[in-house]
């Protein structure tokens, strides 16, 4: 009997090291962006500490490409700036980005215009009002990582220069 109850405690450990082990594996092979962004809100109190940001790229592409169900960007940097195509799911390119299973919100503007992409990132409560007062004097960059399967992961919140 104590080894079963042994084993049922044990095993949700267990469960969280594999999930761990599983996201780092997925994160290992990750390429790093450095993306502006803009349009911070610094405060969500329902949830805790987060930085709500909308990406600072350019969007280019066919938006209808960008429907309801599914969307995806392939990331290019040109003349250094980073530049967002819209892509039809499971398009091949370099650095694909599977915007729904990245956790990115899209805003619909007019018809035919490129929706906005926006994303959230957690901050600490130590690091958070010295991050708020870099957001109001200059141009900031999330700094993420693109995993082989399309997953953009925030990592952190930077000064650009």
């Amino acid at each position: 009997m104590k080894r079963w109850l042994a084993l049922a405690l044990l095993l949700p450990l267990v469960g969280l090291a594999l999930s761990i082990a599983a996201r780092e594996a997925g994160l290992s092979g990750a390429s790093e962006w450095r993306i502006p962004i803009a349009g911070y809100d610094p405060r969500d109190p329902i949830r805790g500490r987060f930085i709500q940001f909308r990406y600072d790229w350019r969007v280019a592409g066919d938006p209808a490409l960008c429907g309801k169900a599914a969307c995806g960007l392939c990331l290019s940097e040109e003349a250094g700036e980073i530049v967002a195509t819209m892509a039809a799911p499971g398009t091949a390119c370099p650095a694909y980005v599977d915007v729904n299973g990245s956790s990115i919100r899209r805003q619909s503007r007019a018809p035919g215009q490129a929706p906005d992409f926006s994303s959230r990132i957690f901050v600490s409560e130590t690091r958070a009002p010295a991050l708020e007062d870099m957001l109001r004097r200059q141009p900031m960059v999330v700094v993420a990582r693109l995993t082989r399967q399309g997953r953009l992961v925030n990592d952190r919140i930077e000064p650009a220069n």
